[in-house]
């Protein structure tokens, strides 16, 4: 009887305990409705007005932008002939060789700029020489900022060749890049979230790329990076760079000269010369680092349609 008494309790304990639960439920349901009813429609017209303010102000932002980034930008010389290019060629060639002895860079031995096919009778074609000329003139600015740099020397430089320049390129490129889609898409279909951050960039910019190799001390290599990076005559695009110290051994015991005089001293009343008695060991050796770069050149793409400017104004 008790045991039947306490069950009874607990159950009608219970069921008063869920009764309040569901009450207190349905009571926050129903204020969040009132609430949801009696709010202000959104967007209305004042907001759509706002973003359509944000939108104009952010559409002349990016116009000045895309107007910044051409107006540096030295325009293709589409009726360059071979000969005019040829003789651009063998000037530039000359200046920097007396630019790099004056300052004292070492250049790759017969030194053209990665043109060096062209020199040994590979024909130009009359559709690349514009870009050849505008890489040509990348290639040199890449030049005078290493020897601004107090670069040592310039071990390598090789040019990737672009697909105007043969048709064979063209065509296997062309083959390279279906195969590309189709193992981006691939990609795609196997992680949902993947999504290329340079997708459409082909539409607004072309890459000329070079790798090449430099030597210089630490300090001449950061103001060398630097350099790159505030070039106001070429966007130089630092896509991969791997630097290593030329010496790849670290010095053993007999290698270090042992306690030597301190320069420009005069032995003291007894006769004894102040010893240096410590030496740098590690800090002065001269880094080699290989670099790949892309010269970009921005296309008429980038400018302003009608309607993006009609928007802006």
């Amino acid at each position: 009887m008790i045991a039947g008494t306490l069950v009874l309790g607990f159950l009608i304990y219970k069921g008063r305990s869920d009764f309040n639960a569901l009450q207190t439920s349905f009571t926050d349901k129903k204020s969040q409705v009132n609430r949801l009813q009696s709010s202000q429609l959104f967007p209305n017209e004042s907001n759509l007005e706002q973003k359509q303010k944000k939108v104009t102000a952010y559409i002349g932002a990016v116009d000045k932008l895309k107007a910044k980034v051409l107006e540096g930008q030295a325009p293709l010389k589409d009726e360059l002939q071979e000969q005019e290019f040829r003789q651009i060629l063998n000037d530039e060639t000359e200046a920097i060789a007396a630019l790099a002895t004056k300052e004292k860079l070492v250049l790759p031995e017969n030194f053209a700029f990665g043109l060096d096919a062209y020199n040994q009778g590979k024909p130009f074609r009359p559709g690349a020489l514009s870009r050849l000329e505008w890489q040509l003139n990348a290639a040199k600015d890449f030049i005078k900022i290493a020897a601004d740099s107090d670069i040592d020397s310039i071990d390598e430089f090789n040019r990737d060749e672009f697909q105007e320049e043969n048709e064979v390129v063209k065509s296997e490129k062309k083959e390279r890049s279906r195969g590309t889609r189709r193992s981006s898409s691939s990609n795609r279909s196997k992680n949902k979230s993947f999504a290329n951050p340079m997708a459409g960039a082909d539409k607004v910019m072309e890459t000329y790329r070079f790798t090449t190799e430099i030597t210089g001390s630490y300090e001449s290599l950061t103001d060398f990076l630097n350099g790159l990076a505030a070039s106001k005559s070429s966007f130089l695009w630092v896509r991969k760079i791997r630097i290593e110290n030329e010496s790849q051994s670290s010095p053993r015991i007999g290698d270090a000269p042992g306690p030597v005089p301190v320069p420009n001293t005069v032995p003291d009343d007894e006769g004894k010369t102040p010893m240096i008695d410590a030496t740098v060991l590690f800090g002065n050796e001269k880094m080699r680092a290989r670099i790949v770069i892309d010269a970009v050149r921005f296309t008429s793409g980038l400018a302003a349609t009608e309607e993006e400017k009609t928007a802006s104004s």
